[in-house]
């Protein structure tokens, strides 16, 4: 997704709100507006939704920048030990904050290391302000570290304060009462700003670049900035974790559906191989009361030789008179048979039979008249509901 949102917060949720949909393929705005506090944030996450990636904005002057001066090549060591290297110069328990590491940076043979302090009550809070309206932030940033980086001080006026960035690591935020008495006594040097100059600092030597809207000239450096004060405990979910919880309802509903299927078509293989095992039990049995002093070896190779025996051969054998047959029993209303009488010199094959209706007797004899076979049907008697009779089958050629 191109569009990005941006929520510059307050110091308290009490403060005004600015938020941004920013687009970076087009690299215009979407939409904009400002917020009262805290509380109309819900509101606004009702209006534009919370899809968009969101960058949340702390003002400067909550988030110190400082580079330390570290006693050689830095180390995990060494960067582990970096919130007790700055114990004595914060007002404030070092448990009560957060050192976050940015870049290392070497001059000659020092190495210093870039670092953000932020109150982690006050990013706690502004956390679980955005997520309790449903936003997600993947970065949090100091405001001013969103100024472009040149030779000159740059300052840009949001709302009621002058943001200011004098370098790379080094981030101003002063109320606009102050700003005055501020660039006084800063001495600085000429100011580039993207704001409307103040009559009233007219001494401060300075150069108007074309007006934008703030929080506009801020989106426009989220790709060059990568600092992020979300790390550690704080660090954003990845976004696998997101999309992986999405469909995990999904992926587990339909491993339940394969194992199912597995299983049912398990346990009807196995029911099919019981009742092949039974058919061929009980057809070895039917051999041997026909002929019983034989051991059965090879059923189906057995019973071909008795056959062959018989004289069952040809385009009139039994075998070929059963395989046309045999199709002509099935049907929605199938039909029995009871027992049957081959005789090879005559190619005929008497059939008795158990049908369900006299109908379905008829619709059988018809079915094998079509199929080239002379029918001659015996008595029909009922028994029990079900129709009973014979056939006798001859081949026309």
């Amino acid at each position: 997704m191109s569009e990005q949102l941006i929520i510059r917060l307050g110091s308290t949720p009490q403060q005004p709100l600015w938020w941004l949909i920013w687009s970076a393929g087009a690299a215009e705005v979407i939409a904009s507006g400002q917020l009262t506090d805290a509380t109309e944030l819900t509101g606004l996450a009702e209006r534009i939704g919370v899809n968009r990636p969101l960058t949340a904005l702390l003002p400067a002057c909550d988030v110190v920048l400082k580079e330390v001066a570290l006693p050689g090549k830095p180390t995990r060591q060494i960067l582990q030990a970096l919130p007790y290297m700055l114990e004595e110069e914060q007002a404030e328990d070092i448990e009560q904050l957060l050192v976050v590491s940015a870049q290392t940076v070497q001059r000659d043979s020092q190495y210093l290391q870039q670092v953000a302090v932020v109150r982690r009550g006050l990013l706690e809070q502004w956390l679980s302000l955005l997520q309790q309206s449903g936003f997600a932030p993947r970065r949090l940033i100091p405001d001013a570290l969103l100024l472009p980086v040149l030779e000159q001080p740059v300052a840009l006026q949001l709302g009621s304060q002058w943001l200011l960035r004098q370098g790379e690591w080094q981030l101003s935020c002063i109320d606009d009462s102050w700003w005055a008495d501020y660039l006084q006594l800063a001495a600085l040097p000429e100011v580039l700003s993207y704001s409307p100059w103040p009559e009233h600092c007219t001494a401060q030597p300075h150069q108007l670049a074309p007006a934008e809207l703030p929080l506009a000239l801020l989106a426009q450096q989220l790709d060059v900035v990568s600092f992020n004060l979300l790390q550690g405990p704080y660090a954003p979910k990845k976004a696998s974790n997101k999309h992986w919880a999405q469909w995990r309802l999904s992926g587990s509903l339909a491993a339940a559906c394969a194992l199912l299927y597995l299983t049912v078509v398990g346990v009807e293989a196995w029911q099919f191989s019981r009742q092949a095992d039974q058919a061929r039990t009980e057809a070895s049995s039917l051999y041997k009361q026909q002929f019983p002093t034989e051991r059965v070896v090879n059923l189906k190779r057995q019973v071909e030789r008795k056959l062959a025996a018989s004289g069952a051969q040809g385009q009139h054998s039994l075998t070929v008179l059963l395989g046309s047959v045999a199709p002509a029993l099935g049907g929605t209303e199938p039909v029995l048979l009871n027992s049957l009488k081959y005789e090879s010199k005559k190619a005929e094959l008497k059939l008795l039979a158990t049908a369900a209706s006299f109908q379905r007797f008829e619709a059988l004899k018809a079915q094998l008249q079509q199929q080239g076979f002379q029918v001659e049907q015996g008595a029909l008697s009922q028994i029990e509901g079900k129709v009973q009779g014979t056939l006798t089958l001859r081949s026309k050629s």
